[in-house]
């Protein structure tokens, strides 16, 4: 099973910067799996962070699965906003596949 979400940042407008998404990404409690890769990439719509990360079905619980996810946490360039456009899923084998689909995703984002 996968997700795909897209929303729109409620931030203020000294928050729309690339090194502020880097600092609140980094600085999240999680609970998150392994090591988060944080990387910068360049989408039609404008700079993204890029995050893939591992977490809890149920952070609470002792039990519960766990979902793979990419986020891309982007600054529209031509428009004063930030989307987060996040793919989760839950079959952890197909990673390599699923992380294609969420940055071809990311890249086919527009705002009219």
């Amino acid at each position: 099973m996968a997700s795909y979400t897209v929303r729109e940042l409620r931030v203020p407008p000294e928050c729309l910067t690339m090194a502020a998404f880097r600092a609140e990404v980094a600085g999240a409690e999680g609970p998150f799996f392994g090591e988060q890769d944080l990387d910068v990439v360049d989408l039609p719509l404008g700079p993204a962070l890029r995050v893939h990360r591992l977490e809890p079905t149920a952070p609470e619980s002792d039990s519960g699965g766990v979902l793979e996810g990419m986020a891309h946490y982007v600054l529209a360039s031509r428009h004063s906003t930030a989307l987060e456009c996040r793919l989760l899923w839950s079959t952890l084998g197909f990673g390599e596949e699923l992380e294609k689909v969420a940055d071809g995703l990311a890249e086919s984002l527009s705002l009219t």
